[in-house]
This record gives C-alpha cells, sequence and structure tokens, in this order.
C-alpha cells in the first residue's frame, strides 16, 4: 500500500465519512497529499551524498468558502498531512532540518475547490548539553492550550528536582500542537541530541484536557517516574526519561 493510500485509509478511520461529506466534490484531502508529494519531489536538493534535503515547513492557500469548511478538521487533518511528508520522505530518502508543519490560510484569489502548496526550509528546536536550541520561526507566537502544557527538560542529562534552585536551571518546552514528536531525528518536534533516544522515541499527545506520552517502539524504551512505559496518561509533575534526557511534564 502506498502513501497516498495509507494517508487516506487513516482519514477514513478519523473522520468517518464526515470529511468526505463535508468536501463533496470540491477540495479533496488525498489531492492536497499528492501535491505535497510533488512540492517536495520538484524542490529536493543534494546537499550532500547520500542527503537530499526537502522542504519541511508547508502552506496550503484555500478559498475562503474551503478554510471555513475546513476549520474543524485542521488540526487533524494538518498532523495527518505532516505524517504523510515524513512517510513519503523515508520513502525516498529524503531527508529534513526540522519537524514537518503543515499549515492553511486564506487566499481571496482562490475559487472554491482550488489550492496552492507553498513551502519552505525551517529547523527546529534542539536540546543538547548546553540545553534547548530554539531557532527563529517565521509564523509568530504559537497558540495556547488551556493549561499551557509543557515540558520542564534539563541540559546534560541532569537529574531533575522540585527545588526552586534546580527548577530555574531547567528550560521550559511548550506543547501548542495536538501531537510532539519526540527524537533525535532532524524531523522531530524536538530533537535530542542523545545517543540512548531513538530517531523517532515517543510522541506526546494533547487533546482538550488529556495527554498522553506513547513510546513508539524505542530501542532503549521510555520512563516514567522510573517505570518503563509504552504508553501513559500525563499529569502535572509526571517525571520523563528518554535515554538520558530527563523532563518533567508540567500543567497549570
Amino acid at each position: 500500500m502506498g502513501v497516498l493510500q495509507r494517508f487516506e485509509r487513516r482519514l477514513e478511520g478519523i473522520f468517518e465519512g464526515t470529511f468526505a461529506r463535508v468536501f463533496k466534490s470540491e477540495l479533496q484531502p488525498v489531492e492536497v497529499g499528492s501535491a505535497i508529494q510533488r512540492e517536495m519531489d520538484e524542490r529536493a536538493a543534494i546537499v550532500a551524498q547520500g542527503r537530499t534535503l526537502v522542504p519541511n515547513d508547508f502552506v496550503v492557500e484555500l478559498s475562503g468558502d474551503d478554510r471555513e469548511r475546513l476549520e474543524v478538521y485542521a488540526d487533524s487533518l494538518g498532523q495527518e498531512l505532516a505524517k504523510l511528508a515524513r512517510d513519503y520522505a523515508t520513502e525516498q530518502g529524503y531527508s529534513f532540518v526540522g519537524p514537518v508543519r503543515v499549515q492553511f490560510q486564506t487566499e481571496d484569489d482562490l475559487q472554491t475547490g482550488r489550492f496552492r502548496i507553498r513551502s519552505g526550509v525551517m529547523r527546529g528546536p534542539t536540546v543538547d548539553d548546553d540545553g534547548i536550541q530554539k531557532p527563529a520561526s517565521d509564523h509568530g507566537d504559537a497558540p495556547q492550550v488551556p493549561g499551557s502544557p509543557r515540558l520542564l527538560i534539563s541540559p546534560g542529562g541532569a537529574v531533575q528536582s522540585d527545588s526552586p534552585e534546580a527548577q530555574g536551571k531547567q528550560q521550559s518546552f511548550p506543547l501548542n500542537t495536538q501531537v510532539t514528536l519526540l527524537g533525535r531525528g532532524t524531523d522531530c518536534d524536538l530533537r535530542l541530541v542523545d545517543n540512548g533516544v531513538s530517531r523517532h522515541h515517543a510522541e506526546i499527545r494533547v487533546e482538550d484536557n488529556d495527554a498522553a506520552l506513547v513510546d513508539l517502539g524505542s530501542t532503549n524504551g521510555t520512563f516514567v517516574n522510573g517505570q518503563q512505559v509504552t504508553r501513559v496518561r500525563l499529569v502535572d509533575g509526571t517525571r520523563i526519561s528518554l535515554g538520558r534526557t530527563n523532563m518533567t511534564f508540567r500543567r497549570d
């Protein structure tokens, strides 16, 4: 089964036909996914032997009517399109320099059912021995999620503590999207420069008032409060260890 077919199958499972009814005979998600693949192919650049760099930052321009219809589904569809791009990159041997982002924007010159793709290259935040390195983003401030869920990360794998002095040395990484991919890969939302961390190690899923940590089949495992887990609900104060990187989940 190809990347587009898997993408369409996932959409069917998520939306159970609702999306297809809303966009009947107009904008089709598979067409958008196919256009993102073409954009990656057309802008692929060989930067070193065995490494081909492609865009990781996509903006889908829509008509006002289509953008309004999409409003309820935009976050979920954006996540699925980003996964499609990552799967396609793996299939083609492409590389990213940052996390894959797919956003939607209204353009008045577009008719219903028409769309355009703009793409660019944007580096993502990295955690190393010096802490969180955050490159400048051209998207402005990210939307705030209720409760301000975030990770407090100890640079250099330091042991965490609840003392005010220790917390002052930790850095905060906000969880502003439904899914945050953690790992050593350059396409992760938060890249951990840690040999004990897998390329795609784990992800944090935030939906309304719930948050969950899911291990993605990592080599060395994901640990919460000292216990290895495959999936666990996160509450304020939960301690997480990936490789030698320690962090604490916080939510107001």
